[in-house]
């Protein structure tokens, strides 16, 4: 009677569903990246694309609020703007954006026409070159699948390997599907959406690993491995549900209210935990009975 109590929603019956859903979703995001990358049509920030950035002064009586600046911009394209802290650095702001020198004019331009030329100061400006962009963009693969393996290792020693591939094709299933979001919508792959991509991967695996340790303490041989799974996804859907909700609460706060430069990095991470919350339950689940098919 208590197991039934425990196994009354049927998470398992929808593994099949989820892995169909999970196929379409992980091709459709896999020919989007091919399609992207032929046609070079990959909205790369300037950090992995290259580009121009410029620190500027402004001699004003009063403090600028960074969204005067911003609000000047907003025609201007994609453009990257932050306020430099310090006393020293009041009405200071750092400007970066996809171009070269005449976009740099052009940038320079809009601050002359609002606060007078003799009013703006140029302290220094920076080329990122196509070079260093591509180390850049090298450094960030490596980054995820130095992390990838890092969790591998981790899940393998605390479990064992059939626990830790499941969990590692779950990730990986997370970070293409994201990704593929990304794509769809255009919106700019910049450090920021990488840094957001890692601490996704950080968060989905700590979900992962809470429903397999939930799963090896209910385990036991009298029973199909399907029904443990049931019981044991019924026994965390509580807290699961609780810690989506508060991080989707405050990432939408962030989305919402945390202004043009991290937007992208909140979007990222909202749909990042959408996804993971979902694929945990379902994908590294089913492909955990499936590894699990045949032990004793």
């Amino acid at each position: 009677m208590n197991d039934m109590i425990k196994n009354k929603i049927p998470f398992v019956k929808f593994i099949p569903i989820a892995a169909v859903i999970s196929t379409i979703l992980f091709i459709i995001s896999i020919v989007l990246f091919i399609s992207k990358v032929s046609n070079n049509t990959i909205n790369m920030g300037i950090d992995f694309a290259g580009g121009v950035e410029l620190n500027v002064k402004i001699d004003n009586d009063d403090v600028i609020n960074i969204a005067t600046i911003r609000e000047l911009y907003k025609d201007f394209g994609s453009i990257n703007i932050q306020e430099l802290e310090g006393e020293k650095n009041i009405n200071s702001f750092l400007l970066r954006f996809k171009g070269s020198n005449e976009e740099s004019d052009k940038a320079l331009e809009v601050l002359y026409n609002t606060y007078g030329k003799d009013k703006v100061l140029l302290i220094g400006s920076n080329i990122i070159s196509g070079v260093v962009s591509a180390d850049n963009l090298k450094l960030a693969f490596l980054l995820i699948i130095v992390s990838w393996i890092i969790i591998m290792i981790y899940i393998t020693i605390r479990f064992n390997s059939r626990y830790a591939l499941p969990a590692i094709i779950t990730l990986i299933h997370n970070i293409v599907i994201v990704f593929g979001v990304l794509l769809l919508l255009n919106k700019e792959f910049s450090v920021l959406v990488l840094s957001s991509m890692l601490t996704l991967i950080g968060y989905t695996i700590n979900d992962i690993i809470v429903v397999f340790d939930r799963i090896r303490e209910n385990y036991s041989e009298n029973k199909p491995f399907k029904e443990i799974v049931n019981i044991s996804l019924n026994s965390v859907v509580g807290r699961t549900v609780i810690t989506s909700l508060s991080t989707l609460l405050a990432a939408g706060a962030i989305l919402i209210w945390g202004g043009n430069i991290l937007h992208d990095f909140a979007f990222t991470f909202f749909i990042g935990v959408v996804i993971g919350t979902y694929a945990s339950n379902f994908i590294a689940s089913g492909l955990l009975i499936l590894f699990m098919k045949g032990k004793k």
